[in-house]
Order: C-alpha cells, then structure tokens, then sequence
C-alpha cells in the first residue's frame, strides 16, 4: 500500500501548479445541501443528492420537468455557486480540533476527526480539474499514525467522466445516521475512482425511462495489519430517477485480494460476475480458511421519495442491504440488513428547519424475517471483517444492532445553526462475536449537540457536546459519559 500513497503524493508534487478547486461537495456541507433539495423539490427540479462527494456539475445540471420552471433553474444553479464557492484561486485554511475525549457517535454531517488534530487544507480548481492537499496532524487513541492525508484528491474530468486518486470519503444512499455500506466513519484508504460527471440519459426506449443515469465506481487498498494484509475494496453505485421526486439507487462492495490470495484480472471477474462471487466450499487448514471463496461482498438498494405539500417536503427513504452468506444463491439480497427514516422539512423566514427520524438493524434477516447473527460484516476468509484500521466501513453501530436517532436541525440565521439528536442503540444484542462497541450487549441511549457559527467570512467555529447515560465500551477503553469539542477553522 505503500508504493501506492507514495504515487499519490508524487502526483501532487508534480503537477500542483497546473491542477486547479474542490469541485467536490462534501458530506459534511448537509445544512446546504438540505436548503438545495427544499428549493429544488418544491420547484419540480431532481437534484441527486444521495451520492457523496456531490460533484458541483452535477448539481448545476439536475433535471427539470417543466419548462416553465426554467428560471427556477438558473436561480437553482445561483444558489449552488453561493453555498459552495468554486474560484479558480488558492484556497488554504487551518483547522483546530479539541475534544476531551474521542468522538464516536458520528453521523452524515461528522467526518472523521481525530480526538485532538491541527489540519491544514490547500486546493486549486479550474473547470476541468481539482486538486486538494490535506494535512492532518493528529492525536488519536486508535491509530499509530500522527500524519494523515484524509480528504486529499486530484481529479481531472473528460468525457463526461471524472477521474481521480486520493483519499476519499464517502456515503453511499439517502440514510443521514447510519449508512450499511458505505460511510465516512472510517478514516478514507487511499484509491483510484471514476464518476459520471453531468449524468446520462438514453433515448432508448427500455433506458429512457429511468431518467438521468449516475454512477461511482472506486478501487482502494486497506492496511497491511489485517488478518489478510492489503486487499482491495472496490465499489460501484447506479443512481437513476425515474420520476420527478423518486431516486434510486443500487450499490455494490466487494473486499477481494490480499497477500496470499489470487488478485488475476479472472478472480476479480467471477468476483463480479459470477453466482456467490466465485464461491466454492471452504477447507480448514492449520487453523486458516482455504478455498475458493474470492471475496467478501455487500449489495442493496436504496430509495428516497420527496412529497411536496404546502410548501413542505416530506421525505422518505430505505435501504436494504444484502450480506454474501448463502453463496449457494444468485442474490445478495437473500441475507440483509436495513435503515428506515423519514424527513420533514421547511422554511421559516428563509431559514431551513428540518426533523428526521431513523432506525437502523444490522442483524440479517432472511426473506422469512428469520433473525441471524454474526453474518453482518464478517467473512470465514477476511475475519478482520468490513473494517479499515479497526472502525467501520459501513454503520458506525456495528454488526448484530439497532440504532434510533431523532434529530431536530434549526438554521438561526445564515451564519449560524444548531442541531440536536436524540438517540437509542442496542450493540451487539446477541452478545457475541467480534464487535466495536464491545461484547456485553448494554443498551445505552443519549443526546448530542452541534452549534456551529461563522465569525466572518474566514473564522468559523462549531461547538460539539455528547451526553450518554453510561460510559460507552468502544474498541479497547471506556469512553468519558460526556464529551465536549471544538473545531475551530481560519480560511486565508
């Protein structure tokens, strides 16, 4: 993995005076994002807003139903330009975080951020390409590291295509709490991806009416200190609406290499296109699993459906996720796990409120709602499970859970919003088996706080408070009931 990161950071030296800004929205831009969708849902414009990082192009080129409405589109792509400020100069800022302890209740709007982190951001960006060099010098009680790169990126487009390498974040479906299989709860490896840039459509008579046609396709490297070192993960996601206010989408991970095990070009194709991934039966031999299982998969879908009333959105939205554990069937879905949630929202002298509600379950159920644990995230060959450097790729609650978050959002003017979320979890309910939050199974149940304010058009600064009703058991310490941070951050 290293020669990999080594390539990265070669590139950027390189070609730093010619690659010009972030034209990457962010998970954690979510208070804009929702005042896009509000405006756009109540203007007949689709937005595809279930897909992170947004591309700016994307967002500026969302499809609109009736030509009447035209000019809600152009004042639509005014708004993009005004929430995410996309100049063709140096951009640099500093960051400070401070928490008391280590923040673990994260959701679609939290990145990954290190208990104590000073982080230095620069990017260029011109029509056609981005680049962002990130420097995180940290404190953190679950990685050796003390320099990372997280969020650094060059990408160029063409083609209608985007390419690029770095370390990405990502969330993959319309869930804001717990994602299942692709979240930015860990920290980003580093990788190559392709997206669609302005999306697709096809006048073919079976294509055109999924609408606008978007896909994500990436290939990363995981750590060497796992059970099986360094194997790739690769994910792909379709995206389409095939009606004003219906997004769809279809995902697909796949964990699949690795020292000592087959990376052919024919391994990764029965990987993808085979029955069970190229699965075979498994042969226990001094104590490892050989056999001809290829790789440990993930697959679902997802759905999000706005309804307008009133000036009002509605949302609501479902993912369903299937785990790789009958590899005798020819569908993922056969093993899954699920998130509901439904969000309300609206302006309030132009102020977005919004209130959602989510449940997630990480224990699979099969298609007779038959109740089964220790699938969830695990595989007999990759037994260091769906995890980089110890924390989740996918929900952040972990294998065999429920998780229940309220969550109240409440913009109090433009440059300042506060948000608070009540939340309920049942880890590991069954008790047993490998999990982050520990073996015991304790429900526990809390509330977390954000206020974030911009002093200026340069120093911002968000406030963060977690209250739980017991220390939480998380990897190997016990976490502090409450905890309080501060990020502060200076844009030059």
């Amino acid at each position: 993995m290293l020669y990999f990161k080594n390539f990265f950071l070669l590139i950027i030296i390189l070609f730093s005076n010619y690659f010009l800004s972030n034209i990457w929205v962010e998970p954690k831009d979510e208070l804009k994002i929702k005042k896009l969708e509000l405006y756009s849902a109540k203007n007949n414009i689709n937005i595809r807003t279930t897909t992170y990082p947004l591309n700016l192009n994307s967002l500026k080129n969302s499809t609109i139903y009736e030509a009447s409405f035209l000019s809600d589109k152009i004042e639509l792509n005014s708004l993009v330009d005004k929430y995410f400020k996309k100049t063709e100069k140096f951009n640099s800022s500093i960051s400070l975080n401070a928490f008391s302890d280590d923040l673990v209740i994260k959701n679609l709007d939290d990145n990954w951020t290190s208990k104590n982190s000073i982080v230095l951001k620069n990017s260029y960006t011109n029509k056609n390409f981005s680049l962002n060099l990130n420097l995180h010098f940290i404190e953190d009680s679950y990685d050796e590291k003390k320099i990372l790169y997280n969020g650094s990126h060059i990408s160029f487009s063409k083609w209608n295509l985007i390419f690029g390498i770095g370390f990405i974040d990502r969330w993959w479906g319309p869930t804001q709490d717990n994602n299942l299989i692709l979240s930015n709860y860990a920290k980003p490896p580093v990788g190559i991806f392709i997206n669609s840039l302005k999306g697709f459509e096809f006048s073919n008579r079976f294509l055109a009416p999924l609408g606008k046609i978007d896909f994500s396709l990436f290939i990363n490297r995981l750590e060497k200190n796992r059970h099986v070192p360094n194997p790739f993960l690769l994910g792909t996601r379709v995206t389409f609406n095939p009606f004003n206010n219906l997004y769809l989408g279809l995902s697909r991970t796949i964990m699949i290499g690795g020292e000592g095990r087959s990376e052919s070009f024919n391994s990764f194709y029965k990987a993808f296109f085979e029955a069970g991934g190229g699965s075979g039966e498994y042969e226990r031999v001094e104590g490892e699993y050989i056999g001809t299982n290829l790789s440990n998969q993930l697959g679902g879908y997802d759905i999000k459906y706005d309804i307008k009333f009133n000036e009002n959105i509605t949302t609501i939205y479902f993912q369903r996720i299937g785990e790789d554990s009958d590899t005798s069937s020819t569908s993922l879905i056969s093993s899954y796990i699920s998130t509901l949630g439904a969000e309300f929202k609206f302006f309030k002298n132009d102020l977005l409120n919004s209130i959602n509600l989510e449940s997630s379950k990480t224990s699979t159920e099969d298609n007779y709602a038959y109740q089964k644990y220790n699938i969830t995230y695990r595989h007999g060959i990759y037994q260091s499970g769906y995890r980089y450097r110890g924390l989740p790729i996918g929900a952040f609650i972990d294998a065999d859970s429920k998780y229940t978050q309220l969550s109240f959002l409440k913009e109090i003017s433009d440059n300042s919003h506060f948000k608070l979320d009540l939340f309920y979890a049942e880890p590991n309910m069954d008790q047993s088996g490998p999990n982050v939050w520990g073996s015991s199974g304790e429900l526990f149940y809390g509330l977390k706080t954000k206020y974030k304010t911009k002093f200026s058009k340069k120093l911002s600064m968000e406030l963060i408070l977690t209250l739980t009703d017991k220390k939480l058991p998380f990897l190997d310490k016990n976490l502090d009931k409450n905890i309080l941070g501060i990020i502060t951050e200076y844009n030059f």
